[in-house]
């Protein structure tokens, strides 16, 4: 597989995951970074709205997070068109020139089939690449995430003008969200990664662009094994949000862990990692791994408390199609009611997140 064949892990010399960068050029002539870790099967991590290669090392939970998919693939990060160590020159911020440049570095590394990473802005391009390269993704994993562009409205109108007037402010201000519940030094990290990744304008713009990218029609169509990655305290992507979004796509699974960063390198980064290798190499919880998105939907709604005709009012069906759902759960899960299904299901998530710590 050209560059992949038959590489090792890069380590610094302090240990860590080291950093190996390189460039190429996009169809349209643009330069492009990209790094590579690990050996193994590919895992291609999709950048989210602006990123920095080395920038994002300074994040308490980058070591902990990329060491373990480095230990069980060989890891492609690259740096958006227009931030990072990528071309800064950007003029089209379409979904199809995200799309291409990911094309574009997959054929350049003679990628034949690798898993994809979409963590938050970068979960609908993940998607969309999925559903268009269905034969070439083996699994789709997608993390702190919805169908649509995670700030719209009035917020965006606020932040949009604040990131323009007094981009550290700004900085800051979206890094103190983004990293609640972590390492209290990963606020001024990431305000510096962000404004490291690119001038104002280029956020304004992407974001602005992001508006308009919806993958929700298209989730339905998607035929990859798919893994709905989230913590359940996310201040950006609400609960319910990430249960749509499994929901909406076939088979997929849903996986809840504890934390509230919405960063995946700050937080318990670790926990997240082992999940994603634990689906990437078939050896996920096994329950999660048998329901349906819908199934799932319901099962995590019933265990959170609500009565059957809440999940019907929330899901907008009727309370004859949730007790449907619920005993195909019951069924596939081997439990004999409410009871043992919501203890096996809570349970189950509760051994992840304590093997995971």
């Amino acid at each position: 597989m050209g560059d992949l064949r038959a590489r090792r892990t890069s380590r610094d010399d302090n240990g860590g995951v080291g950093l190996d960068v390189r460039f190429f050029h996009s169809r349209r002539g643009a330069r492009i970074a990209y790094s590579l870790a690990g050996r193994g099967a590919p895992l291609v991590a999709v950048p989210p709205w602006a990123t920095h290669l080395t920038g994002e090392a300074k994040l308490s939970g980058f070591e902990a997070f990329h060491g373990v998919l480095a230990a069980h693939h060989t890891v492609v990060r690259y740096d958006r068109w227009g931030t990072g160590l990528s071309d800064r020159a950007r003029t089209d911020f379409s979904r199809e020139a995200d799309v291409e440049v990911l094309a574009d570095l997959v054929d350049h590394l003679r990628l034949r089939r690798f898993a994809l990473l979409g963590p938050s802005h970068a979960g609908p391009l993940a998607a969309v690449y999925a559903h268009q390269q269905h034969r070439r993704v083996s699994h789709l994993v997608l993390y702190g995430t919805r169908a649509s562009a995670l700030s719209r409205g009035e917020t965006w109108t606020a932040m949009r003008s604040l990131i323009l007037a007094d981009w550290p402010v700004a900085a800051r201000s979206i890094a103190a969200v983004v990293t609640r519940g972590s390492d209290p030094e990963d606020v001024d990290r990431f305000a510096e990664l962000f404004m490291m990744a690119a001038s104002p304008e280029m956020i304004v713009a992407l974001q602005d662009s992001a508006v308009d990218h919806d993958a929700t029609d298209l989730l339905g169509e998607i035929r990859v094994p798919t893994l709905v990655l989230h913590r359940r305290n996310d201040p950006l992507v609400e609960c319910d949000e990430a249960i749509a979004l499994a929901a909406r796509i076939p088979g997929a699974r849903l996986e809840l862990l504890e934390g509230e960063a919405h960063v995946h390198s700050v937080g318990d980064s670790r926990a997240l990692a082992e999940r994603v290798c634990a689906f990437t190499a078939g050896t996920g919880r096994v329950p999660a791994a048998n329901l349906s998105g819908r199934e799932t939907e319901v099962l995590e709604l019933v265990a959170r408390g609500h009565t059957n005709a809440e999940v019907a009012a929330r899901l907008v069906v009727s309370v004859r199609t949730v007790e449907r759902h619920l005993l195909n759960a019951y069924t596939k899960l081997g439990v004999r009611g409410r009871t043992e299904a919501v203890s096996l299901w809570l349970g189950g998530m509760r051994r992840d997140s304590s093997a995971s710590a």
